[in-house]
């Protein structure tokens, strides 16, 4: 018996979808799963599931340019992309630019089309790894700034399933200074704050969005 169904995936920025047509869901039936999928529901997992489930890696480089105009530097991977015929990645085309393919791994097919990337033929273990600008930084209030991401979510049908997320910034230490991050479950937050970087790194399955929250220092 096979399944036609619609994968969703929120990838970067809170400006980012993501449309998958399969024949069937990856690894197992999924009615055999009916009673178990969570409804959208945020919900951070203490131990990560069996198997190989799909990782999406952020990594976002602010500069003293994003700070007057917003656009971010942004690379993209994702790991252990679920095994189907087609994979549509699509932003916002207002908050995203010159996306370039930088790798692909176990994938038939891919290319940037407009504002997004298609992917065809994936296989197991499958992964895909991207750079691109992103206008993912806001001016929350006077020399406050908010770099906001989401919403992420691994969805089948009405369900959603596992996955990881890691978000890793740089940014300028002689400029911000990082204040906050939500949420930040179990304190997932790494911080060096001589060397402006963070990281962030969590199980979940629903829907999640990401606030990571800056000042500007006061000799700027």
């Amino acid at each position: 018996m096979h399944f036609i169904g619609l994968f969703i995936f929120s990838l970067v920025l809170s400006t980012a979808t993501s449309g998958m047509a399969s024949d069937a869901f990856p690894e197992d039936d999924p009615f055999d799963r009916i009673d178990t999928v969570n409804d959208g529901q945020l919900e951070f997992l203490s131990t990560p599931p069996s198997g190989n489930t799909h990782h999406h890696e952020n990594r976002i480089r602010i500069t003293s340019d994003s700070l007057l105009d917003g656009w971010v530097m942004l690379e993209q991977c994702h790991r252990n992309l679920d095994p189907v015929s087609l994979l549509e990645i699509v932003y916002h085309p207002q908050r995203i630019r010159k996306i370039r393919i930088v790798s692909s791994h176990n994938i038939g097919s891919s290319q940037v089309v407009d504002s997004g990337v298609e992917l065809r033929d994936i296989q197991a273990d499958a992964e895909l790894c991207l750079r691109a600008e992103s206008r993912a930084l806001h001016i929350l209030e006077k020399d406050t700034y908010i770099l906001r991401n989401g919403p992420y979510m691994r969805r089948f049908l009405d369900g959603y399933y596992p996955m990881r997320l890691t978000v890793a910034i740089d940014y300028p230490p002689d400029v911000l200074n990082f204040h906050s991050v939500r949420p930040d479950p179990a304190k997932r937050l790494k911080h060096e704050p001589k060397q402006g970087k963070i990281r962030w790194d969590a199980w979940f399955q629903g829907r999640l969005f990401t606030e990571f929250e800056f000042t500007k220092q006061d000799n700027h």
